[in-house]
């Protein structure tokens, strides 16, 4: 009988020639060993076919499968999902890299909490200049939930979910790309929990080329679609959030995407640590107050 990998690693490359090694290397260091990795190339015009056949060559748990012609990141991603083995699927993207400890670690977390059905993580930003920084994401689903109108509950390329709920929600929905993740996380949601694990397990790395950062105004615009669409699918939105939506989508249209990245990212800040503390704030035990016995006075009553 065959045996199947429990996680498939799935990388959608487009032009990525010159990150992608560094990628799957990555994936192969580490520590967790029952993998696939399903290379999906979305009709690249650099060497990144002829490089994903290479590694094909090389590595017997690599496998390659390319479009003629570019067809979209979801469309990609959906081919993916369905040609994987895995019962997790393990999301990278082709400029990032993984820790050596990444998958156990969320494999780990999942066999033993098996109402979540998509994981992220914290990730190590690196910056052109290599400055890094760690960016945290909400660790539970209540707080998640709480705050998914707002912002996003992943970095998608640190998310491992199960492939069946995936497929149940009908996978990416291209027309809401460069946010389709986000969207797909959170029609899984409706079957399941979400979680992120404090730990960085991901660098990520930011860059002018990075799909993030040169199509901005098309994620500001899609991003602005898709709040409308949990406002009427998922949550009600109350006004002074759509109003936030509004002005997060002319931020986004006129202001650099640098500028509005770094907001971002100091939102989450606020947010992730907001959250931790009124979390602490719950788990004091103030010191017991000893209960003192009121003895009930003795009336006078009259001719006694």
């Amino acid at each position: 009988m065959k045996k199947y990998p429990l996680v498939t690693v799935l990388i959608p490359v487009f032009n990525g020639a010159s990150y992608l090694k560094e990628a799957v290397l990555s994936v192969l260091k580490s520590t967790y060993k029952n993998i696939e990795i399903l290379l999906v190339d979305d009709g690249s015009l650099d060497s990144s076919k002829k490089l994903c056949k290479s590694l094909e060559k090389i590595y017997p748990n690599v496998h390659f499968y390319g479009f003629l012609k570019n067809q979209g990141q979801g469309v990609a991603l959906n081919f993916g999902i369905k040609k994987a083995n895995g019962v997790y699927i393990c999301r990278l993207n082709q400029d990032d890299v993984m820790l050596p400890n990444r998958i156990a670690t969320q494999v780990k977390y999942l066999t033993s909490h098996p109402d979540v059905v998509a994981l992220g993580s914290s990730i190590t930003l690196v910056e052109p200049d290599g400055h890094s920084q760690i960016v945290h994401f909400l660790e539970n689903d209540a707080e998640i939930r709480k705050m998914w109108l707002v912002i996003s509950p992943f970095a998608d390329p640190s998310v491992m979910f199960k492939k069946d709920v995936a497929l149940k929600v009908g996978g990416h929905d291209q027309s809401y790309w460069p946010a389709n993740d986000t969207q797909l996380w959170i029609k899984m949601a409706q079957f399941g929990k979400l979680a992120n694990i404090k730990e960085p397990l991901v660098r990520v790395l930011y860059h002018p080329k990075a799909a993030s950062v040169h199509h901005f105004k098309k994620l500001a615009q899609i991003t602005y679609k898709f709040h409308l669409w949990m406002d009427q699918n998922i949550q009600p939105a109350p006004f002074y959030i759509k109003l936030f939506w509004l002005g997060e989508l002319i931020a986004g249209l006129y202001l650099s995407p640098n500028f509005n990245w770094a907001f971002y990212r100091l939102l989450k800040k606020i947010v992730y640590f907001a959250a931790a503390f009124f979390d602490r704030l719950h788990q004091i035990k103030l010191p017991a107050v000893a209960k003192v016995k009121i003895q009930p006075s003795m009336a006078k009553v009259s001719g006694q």
